[in-house]
């Protein structure tokens, strides 16, 4: 049976190495219309939703000279995009550890009804000591400790959600009473991290409440994610360890009582051309325009450090250290890269472009025959598309994959529905409140 595939893609604008093309104008207009474009563009093609990344800081100061200002903030970004898109979702990244559940739960369910039931919330346990200290905190909180804080964050947040049960409005102009109060559920939330009375002073949504994604790979993480995910964003750069990281997050989701388990969307970055040529060349042109001092720069923020090796020389061992309590999965996904092929530190650092994510480049066909690949053998239920930065890469894949796909059956010729639940197809939530009631 022809599984239909997920597709998404980032909706991230700062750029490291590809500002410096041409063609590319990084002034904060020309972002923000680029920008516009992407998203319509992928609205047309009929994607599932548009995700943005955060990070909650600059990043390390060795990558500053290197990459452009303008990253929109998230929140603010979707909900300006809710207006000039219909249907394509709004997936956008909170902080469970540095940001308070109560403003997270308000600002992401009001983005949920103004963008008619689109939005996402990638949940994620923020590792970067340079994000801590822009939230008043000392250093970073140790990764399963962070976990911990999510696990209270989240339920907190969906709490907060469920504050408004079915009928609670009932806008009798008569008696002049717009709610029903008995239908107002107030979370009274006490726990070792947040105290949160609530309730949050909005009704649930048109899809009942918004898409919660998370990133968790590690064994804390898969198991907080296999718990609470209802898709799963994940860097698997080989097929095998995909289907591998399937099956342990389908038989967590199974242990913890789930009737469902959540979609995996692994990364994925593509070059594309209408021939092998065509393709490599714009590989090379990517990369005579990728920055490794860049690239050396953000890998300290996962506690790799080749900021003064060689560049044409190997990588050393000293790179990475044995143990982190930033990003496990990071650490081990970019060890991976330094050690296959003995690779140059300058070719390592081409490498992590990727993440530690698949990477296909070729024609149409080859990236179709790719996606098909993993989504027919249970490594993935689709893709988070991340494209060379290149101008024209992701209207390419738009106008040339999207119709192989849809002509091999596994993917959609329109939208069935209008939130991102539908485009998912995820059921509405019931209310926690309404189901103990």
């Amino acid at each position: 049976m022809t599984r239909e595939v997920h597709l998404l893609t980032f909706g991230n604008t700062r750029s490291a190495g590809p500002w410096r093309h041409p063609a590319i104008d990084s002034t904060p207009e020309a972002v923000r219309r680029r920008l516009i474009d992407h998203v319509r563009a992928a609205e047309a093609a009929t994607f599932d939703a548009v995700f943005f990344a955060d990070g909650l800081n600059f990043g390390p100061p060795a990558t500053w000279a290197y990459k452009t200002t303008e990253d929109f903030e998230p929140f603010t970004t979707a909900a300006a995009l809710s207006s000039v898109t219909e249907r394509i979702g709004l997936v956008l990244t909170g902080s469970a550890t540095l940001q308070h559940p109560y403003h997270l739960a308000r600002q992401l369910l009001s983005l949920d009804h103004l963008s008619g039931g689109r939005t996402g919330w990638n949940l994620v346990t923020s590792f970067a000591r340079a994000a801590a200290e822009n939230f008043s905190a000392r250093d970073v909180v140790d990764h399963d400790e962070r976990y911990r804080i999510a696990d209270e964050a989240i339920d907190v947040v969906e709490k907060l959600w469920d504050s408004w049960g079915d009928g609670a409005v009932v806008a009798d102009r008569a008696a002049g009473i717009y709610h029903d109060v008995t239908r107002i559920h107030v979370p009274d939330h006490h726990g070792p991290y947040f105290d949160v009375k609530g309730p949050l002073g909005a009704a649930r949504s048109v899809q009942g409440r918004p898409v919660v994604f998370q990133a968790g790979s590690s064994d804390t993480g898969s198991v907080f994610a296999a718990r609470h995910a209802e898709v799963i964003f994940t860097g698997q750069g080989d097929v095998d360890r995909a289907r591998a990281f399937y099956r342990r997050i389908h038989d967590e989701a199974a242990r913890q009582g789930r009737e469902r388990p959540p979609l995996i969307t692994p990364s994925l970055r593509f070059i594309v051309g209408s021939t092998e040529d065509e393709a490599r060349r714009a590989e090379q042109t990517a990369y005579e325009y990728f920055s490794p001092e860049y690239q050396a720069g953000w890998l300290l923020e996962v506690d790799v450090d080749v900021t003064d090796a060689d560049l044409d020389g190997p990588v050393p061992a000293s790179a990475f250290p044995e143990t982190t309590e930033t990003h496990q999965t990071a650490l081990a996904g970019y060890r991976a890269l330094a050690t296959d092929g003995n690779p140059t530190v300058r070719e390592f650092l081409w490498r992590t472009v990727s993440g530690w994510g698949a990477r296909v480049v070729g024609t149409p066909e080859q990236i179709a025959d790719e996606i098909e690949r993993w989504t027919s053998t249970q490594a993935s239920d689709g893709f988070v598309l991340q494209d060379s930065g290149l101008p024209g890469q992701f209207r390419l894949f738009a106008e040339q994959v999207v119709p192989v796909l849809r002509k091999r059956g596994l993917f959609r010729h329109e939208y069935r529905g209008a939130t991102l639940r539908d485009h998912l197809g995820l059921a509405v939530p019931a209310n926690r409140y309404e189901v103990a009631s």
